[in-house]
């Protein structure tokens, strides 16, 4: 899934991680858990999240009631004592919400962003709480029990009441597949509410008032330390065990970056590593042996106990770092602003989480392309098989996804004779329409190809459309889930790329009637008299140039009596023209739409 990027660090700047995939898929499961699409801002991916303007205040005072509970002074503003009444009034708003989420969600990964963004929306509200009141700082690390089993609850009881508006809803919303590691995480492992980074753990304060670990920092920081000699030692002696499983589990950890201390936390942190390092009674063993701190712990517990303490406090430090790491990309927003209003306008999404949970601007500007076979009907009602005509389909839609992917597209849906892909429904991009308009040249030019060595005797026409569309996702099973988009423009777009259709078997440039030849390519789109739209070229819509205008040096000159607008593209090595063909009128559709014809050289 897309969103497995998402959880991917950059490995020299990970504090206990080496940031690879498969690392994060052993931490949190495969595949990872979900997350709805963020929009990119800065340089870096961004989730707005907004909360019902009430549920700061009720949490606000809920973790100043449990403070108190815990004996952390000053905790409550004097003359106030209302933690039953507290907890029950977040508590239900808390249900209400997630109810909402879980409804709302259909396997987009919306809970676990919610989850995300309120367990972060508590640990900034406790870090101004302990801002007031520093004493704070040591009794917050105290609380985990508590937050933990009242969060949980929180959550499985709204897992009920959907599943009570309609028996097995929240499965089947869920799916078979679903994956709760994240939420598993951020609520099991101790250090989301009370940390918004990794750096920000205190280990001592940690292990000293967290019961979450059975471990103490005087013995977590004995093994920590001699198994990161022992890292060390290996790795300058040129360890074959050790070096295989770097190269195996370790791929995206540079080879400069092992020698370092940094570096060496990561190779000995790894869950692949730190067993091999473990297993040897004779060395690691015997060092660990020697240590008085860890020997008089063994004299208290098993080392068996010890052992796995230590295993699952390094667990859970990694999936807190990614999560943190997950969490950084989370921006909470307040009930109003013109932040808000301005980010709205402009197309980004926000998430809203209250009574009702919504995603603001799930209606996205996206780019839809259209590649629609000339020929296909007629071929598949001749004397061929259908085994065959499949075989042919592959030869080209094989050869076309690859320039999809490569300018960032998403196959939305095979059509039988064609394929639709968007561009800008995963994340806002200015270029979307340029890499539609690339992705397209590249394609006509594969097909082009095709035709010379007679693989292949269709045809095909190509629309660009930039509008307003709605993203959708239909849950087909228990597993799969169908994410497509809908609306006029997308219909709109299919009507662009088909237009009347000439039959399969006509490859003579007719030019006949109105409109632009792209005799450079060899393609054409041409629209008669009456507003007919034939397409076996690529064709752009006026709302589509207008996109292209924005962003492209384009250079208007005369061509063949008519003007012309150019632009070399780089990464194709492609000079694009584009020229005015007409105004097409399509059934249905009130006004007449105005089509440009894309033509390139190189």
């Amino acid at each position: 899934m897309w969103s497995a990027s998402l959880y991917l660090k950059d490995s020299t700047s990970a504090r206990f991680v080496a940031g690879g995939l498969a690392e994060a898929e052993l931490l949190l499961g495969s595949p990872l858990p979900p997350l709805p699409p963020p929009d990119r801002e800065g340089g870096r991916n961004v989730f707005a999240v907004r909360f019902h303007p009430q549920l700061r205040t009720l949490q606000m005072r809920f973790l100043q009631g449990l403070l108190a509970q815990i004996g952390a002074e000053g905790a409550v503003p004097p003359g106030r004592d209302t933690l039953p009444r507290d907890q029950a009034d977040y508590e239900e708003a808390l249900e209400r919400l997630l109810q909402s989420v879980r409804a709302s969600d259909r396997r987009l990964g919306l809970l676990n962003l919610c989850w995300l963004a309120l367990t972060r929306d508590v640990a900034e509200s406790l870090r101004e709480l302990e801002a007031k009141n520093p004493t704070i700082k040591k009794g917050k690390y105290s609380l985990h029990p508590l937050l933990s089993s009242f969060y949980k609850r929180v959550n499985q009881a709204a897992r009920r009441m959907v599943d009570r508006s309609g028996p097995g809803k929240s499965a089947f919303l869920a799916g078979t597949r679903e994956n709760t590691a994240l939420v598993d995480a951020l609520l099991d492992d101790g250090f989301a509410f009370t940390e918004l980074s990794i750096s920000d753990v205190d280990f001592n304060l940690f292990l000293a008032a967290n019961k979450r670990y059975r471990l103490s920092a005087d013995v977590f920081f004995e093994l920590y330390s001699i198994l990161q000699r022992e890292t060390e030692r290996r790795l300058r002696e040129g360890d074959r065990g050790l070096l295989s499983r770097i190269a195996r589990h370790l791929p995206d950890l540079p080879k400069d970056h092992w020698q370092t201390p940094a570096g060496a936390v990561k190779v000995m942190m790894n869950s692949h590593v730190l067993p091999y390092l473990l297993a040897d009674a004779w060395t690691t063993g015997t060092r660990l042996m020697s240590s008085a701190r860890i020997k008089a712990e063994t004299e208290k517990r098993k080392p068996a106990e010890i052992v796995d303490a230590f295993l699952d406090l390094v667990s859970g430090v990694k999936r807190f770092e990614i999560v943190a790491h997950l969490r950084d990309q989370v921006a909470l927003h307040g009930p109003f602003g013109t932040s808000l209003e301005d980010r709205v306008s402009r197309g980004l999404r926000l998430y809203e989480f209250g009574d009702s949970a919504a995603v603001i601007n799930s209606a996205v500007n996206a780019s839809v392309l259209f590649l629609d076979l000339r020929g296909f009907t007629k071929t598949s009602e001749g004397h061929i098989s259908e085994r065959d005509l499949t075989r042919e389909l592959y030869a080209v839609f094989d050869e076309f996804v690859p320039h999809v992917r490569r300018f960032g597209g998403t196959v939305d849906k095979f059509l039988g004779d064609g394929i639709m892909v968007t561009y800008g429904t995963d994340h806002l991009d200015p270029l979307n329409p340029l890499n539609a308009l690339r992705t397209a040249i590249l394609c006509q030019e594969t097909l082009q190809r095709l035709r010379a060595e007679g693989k292949t005797y269709f045809k095909m026409g190509i629309a660009i459309h930039y509008g307003r569309v709605y993203i959708a996702r239909f849950i087909a099973d228990e597993e799969a889930v169908q994410t497509t988009v809908i609306g006029r423009n997308v219909n709109l777009a299919g009507r662009l790329s088909s237009g009347s259709k000439r039959s399969g078997d006509e490859d003579d440039d007719h030019g006949g009637g109105g409109g632009t030849s792209g005799r450079d390519s060899g393609l054409s789109v041409l629209i008669d008299a009456t507003g007919a739209l034939v397409n076996e070229g690529i064709a752009i819509s006026r709302d589509t140039l207008v996109q292209l205008e924005s962003q492209l040096p384009l250079v208007h000159v005369e061509k063949g009596g008519k003007g012309v607008m150019e632009y070399f593209d780089e990464p194709i090595s492609k000079r694009i023209q584009l020229s005015y063909a007409g105004d097409a009128k399509f059934k249905g559709v009130g006004s007449s739409f105005p089509v440009y014809a894309v033509s390139f050289e190189g």
